[in-house]
């Protein structure tokens, strides 16, 4: 049964033996050992075995408590975290010198690193008292070779040693006996095998030798002993470790080979395992002298193996669950080890990612790179804190030289030494960044002015609520500007120069307001600016009086020079109270209006309490029309649109509000409210939703098909991301045929269209629904620019079609848009006819339909219903037809 798991291997002859479980050359140190017991003697003193056995019990306990408080203490370096805990542990809060007899020679015990936790006063003795040994290294004490080490003396003397260590089997120390060279030949003790068997013992090891000239086997009390509690009896002739390894030096010598150190291992039942290491001694003459070896109870060490293999198994076993990679990072910044996944992700073979800085991982330069310099995404974690930290993006380099954009999440875990290692989680987040730079390119396509790429009033209201929720609420201030007879720019230098003077005033605004203060477009020519605290600016008359300068200018355009002003209101949350950025908003545009009535350039206007009282009564109107809204409070009317013989092509849907207290509530009256409020687009939603749900059960007129129904579009656009989906939903929801829609948009909505815009009126179009420019002449296009506007219909404004009849200019005016529209190949609507002859000019000119009261007021649903089951219209044309 002894022989199960034995194993011998062979070394090189003139290199030390060493353990496989990595501990420091042991075989020549034990055989040296032998000889001293058997030839030499070191002075130790008095000693005890049930000291010696609580001396080796507190040093098992000092290991674990060590572990445990060397995260709480590692914070203060290796010195004062680590070995104090373990001093204590082992040696209790007493004088060291009164907790422990030690021998009277030098001795140490040192930690797994070599670190001295343990010093007797002889070993101070040696090296000098005024020398701090604790925490030391060993090797920095006793230098060289353990063979032939030398200690420097603290008054600059030296002194020859031979370091004897032994291991103490389940934990990290060893004992180390430093014994003088100069007294090997002293007078033998027979205290020195007292003390060298009780080691022996405490570290679960025996010896054993055969003289080669007696061919006798000798084994030490505590080799006999180690076998006894094995179960192994080698006096009656039992099978041991050593047999073997005798045999097999025996057979090297008799062929004239010089014998190597051998090592054996013996596997007994309840997985104990003991090892020997064996090596021939020779004399200085180089003959063969006798077989010296030394047995050791390696079970805690192979068990110990098993965990850490077990143990780094699980470690790779849960790095491969981790979505992502995963690197471990010593201290230094060096990558000590890292998942299968990271070394895909970066590109890179393992072992050359194993070993590599994490400055080389890092895509962005170090500032001041140096040794050891570690990158911005790595910083160090306060020893003891539960957790790390996080980056949502950082990019690291590919080993291709590319980047990959990964989020970080960072924590510590304790190394052997004390120290500690950064654990990095590597998550790829590229794709997810391709979508969310994707996502926001459409929030900018809705959160910014087109023309002067400022924010739009979205985005502006966005940040002011951003601003009124901070603690500063009370230092905000806004001040609205509408440039003063801006009208004038476009209709004497064209729509061009104007557009081209709002894009440099915008710049001028972005680069000469001071910080906390942000511009905005709101639309047309009125610009807004917030401020997060006008008390940086010099308080709210400054801040207002610097936004009139800027806005006061002489710009170039087309080579002229433009003086431009402008009149600006400001308001601030106070004295109004718990406000929201709309209302503070509208308070600022009510101020900039009574600036305006002024009839005076560079005007400015403070929300006064008169002022606020008027736009808190508009609040109200806001309110109220809010929930008409939503509960369906409002009521449409339709205005047929006839071609000239009555028959009803159209009809176009205007919304009315029929007020439980305050009667029915004039468009004139609500829409302004409306536009100042950002309720335009629900009100958009509102009537195309309900016009489409009503015209999908029109009767046919007398070419057998339904009139379409035109709906006006003002805070529902096509630069909307969701624009296309919008109508989409409504009109497949209502039931309404695509060809029957028209989507009516005035011309300052047309300008500028960004490519999603177009390719959403694109889409629409080809399904039939029609695109009507509203008010077309009156606001920033011209006439050259009809042909590049996305519509079927134009609608010749009321202001031309009013004094058609007898103001050549506004003939002139729609002639033209008719002719140029007619060779677009657009359909022509004229709005306000309210003659005869204006209906009879404006067909001369070949209008194509015609909307007025002239032919009918805005009918109800039901009277419409009527109106198209009748047929036709009366026209003056019909008349002279019937």
């Amino acid at each position: 049964m002894y022989e199960l798991g034995r194993r011998s291997g062979e070394g090189p002859g003139d290199e030390p033996a060493t353990d496989p479980c990595g501990a420091e050359p042991v075989l020549p140190e034990t055989a040296r050992l032998a000889e001293i017991r058997r030839t030499r003697n070191a002075v130790f003193g008095p000693h005890n075995n049930g000291h010696q056995m609580e001396f080796a019990a507190r040093l098992a306990r000092a290991v674990a408590e060590a572990g445990r408080a060397r995260a709480i203490r590692a914070a203060e370096g290796p010195r004062s975290a680590s070995l104090p805990v373990l001093r204590e542990a082992v040696f209790g809060d007493g004088p060291i010198a009164e907790s422990l007899v030690l021998p009277d020679a030098p001795t140490a015990v040192i930690d797994a690193f070599g670190r001295i936790v343990r010093a007797n006063p002889a070993l101070h003795a040696l090296v000098g008292d005024r020398v701090d040994l604790f925490g030391m290294r060993l090797d920095k004490v006793a230098i060289g070779p353990d063979d032939d080490a030398l200690v420097v003396r603290a008054d600059e003397g030296t002194a020859r040693v031979r370091v004897i260590r032994i291991p103490l089997p389940d934990t990290d120390l060893t004992i180390c006996v430093l014994v003088e060279r100069a007294v090997r030949d002293a007078r033998p003790d027979s205290r020195m095998d007292g003390w060298i068997a009780e080691l022996e013992r405490l570290a679960r090891v025996g010896m054993w030798s055969m003289e080669l000239s007696a061919g006798e086997l000798t084994r030490s009390a505590s080799l006999e002993e180690l076998y006894r509690s094995c179960g192994i009896d080698p006096v009656h002739g039992v099978p041991t470790l050593e047999d073997d390894l005798v045999t097999t030096l025996y057979q090297e010598l008799r062929e004239g080979r010089r014998g190597g150190d051998r090592y054996a291992e013996l596997r007994l039942p309840g997985d104990r395992v003991l090892s020997c290491r064996a090596e021939v001694e020779y004399a200085p003459d180089g003959k063969p002298v006798r077989l010296v070896g030394v047995v050791r109870d390696v079970t805690g060490h192979r068990l110990s193996d098993t965990r850490v293999r077990q143990a780094a198994r699980r470690f790779a076993d849960l790095m491969a669950l981790v979505p992502g990679g995963v690197a471990v990072i010593d201290a230094g910044g060096v990558v000590v080890d890292a998942s299968v996944e990271l070394a895909a992700l970066l590109g890179v073979p393992l072992d050359r990612l194993r070993g590599c800085s994490a400055a080389e991982l890092a895509a962005e330069p170090i500032e001041e790179p140096m040794a050891g310099s570690l990158p911005g995404w790595l910083r160090p974690v306060p020893p003891g804190a539960r957790y790390g930290y996080r980056l949502e993006e950082v990019p690291l380099r590919r080993g291709d030289g590319g980047t990959v954009w990964c989020e970080l999440a960072v924590s510590t875990t304790a190394s052997d030494d004390g120290g500690w290692f950064w654990l990095v989680v590597c998550t790829d987040t590229s794709e997810r960044r391709k979508a969310a730079q994707a996502a926001e390119q459409l929030r900018r396509a809705g959160s910014v002015d087109e023309l002067t790429r400022l924010p739009n009033r979205a985005a502006i209201l966005q940040l002011l609520d951003r601003h009124l929720a901070g603690p500063g609420r009370d230092r905000v201030a806004v001040v609205c500007g509408n440039l003063d007879d801006f009208q004038r720019v476009n209709s004497s230098l064209g729509h061009d120069a104007g557009d081209g003077l709002l894009v440099q005033l915008a710049g001028r605004l972005q680069l000469e307001l001071p910080a906390g203060c942000t511009a905005a477009r709101l639309g047309g020519d009125e610009f807004v600016v917030i401020c997060a605290d006008h008390l940086a600016v010099g308080g709210v008359d400054q801040f207002a009086k610097l936004v009139s300068d800027l806005l006061r200018t002489t710009i170039t355009v087309h080579g002229m020079p433009v003086v431009v002003t402008a009149s600006v209101g400001v308001a601030t949350p106070v004295p109004s109270g718990d406000v929201r950025a709309a209302d503070l908003l509208r308070f600022a545009e009510a101020a900039m209006h009574d600036a305006k009535k002024r009839q005076t350039r560079c005007a400015i206007g403070t929300a006064t309490d008169g002022v606020v009282d008027s736009a808190t009564r508009a609040l109200e109107i806001e309110a109220e029309l809010r929930a008409a809204i939503a509960e369906d409070g409002l009521a449409l009317q339709y205005q047929p649109v006839v071609a000239p013989d009555g028959t009803i092509r159209s009809a176009e849907a205007l919304v009315r509000w029929p007020h439980p207290e305050r009667g029915t509530v004039s468009p004139a009256d609500f829409l302004p409210v409306a536009q100042r409020s950002g309720l335009l687009r629900e009100l958009d939603l509102w009537v195309l939703r309900t016009a489409a749900q009503e015209a999908a059960s029109w009767p046919a007129v007398a070419d057998g098909r339904p009139p379409a129904v035109a709906v006006n579009l003002a805070g529902l656009l096509p630069g909307d991301p969701d624009f296309l989906a919008t109508v989409t939903d409504i009109v497949d929801e209502a039931g309404l045929a695509w060809d029957r829609l028209i989507l009516e948009l005035v011309e300052t909505s047309l300008v500028a269209l960004a490519p999603h815009a177009l390719a959403a009126m694109g889409e629409l179009s080809a399904r039939g629904v029609r695109f009507a420019v509203d008010d077309f002449g009156t606001g920033y296009s011209s006439l050259a620019r009809l042909k590049t506007l996305p519509t079927q219909v134009v609608k010749v404004d009321r202001a031309f079609v009013t004094g058609i009849a007898d103001d050549p200019a506004d003939f002139a005016v729609a002639r033209a848009v008719v002719d140029m529209a007619k060779a677009m190949n657009r359909t022509t609507v004229a709005e306000g006819v309210e003659t005869a002859e204006q209906f009879h000019v404006l067909r001369g000119i070949g209008v194509d339909a015609y909307q007025g009261w002239l032919f009918s007021r805005a009918l109800a649903p039901e009277d419409l219903r009527d109106v198209i089951s009748a047929g036709r219209l009366p026209t003056p044309a019909s008349a002279l037809l019937f």
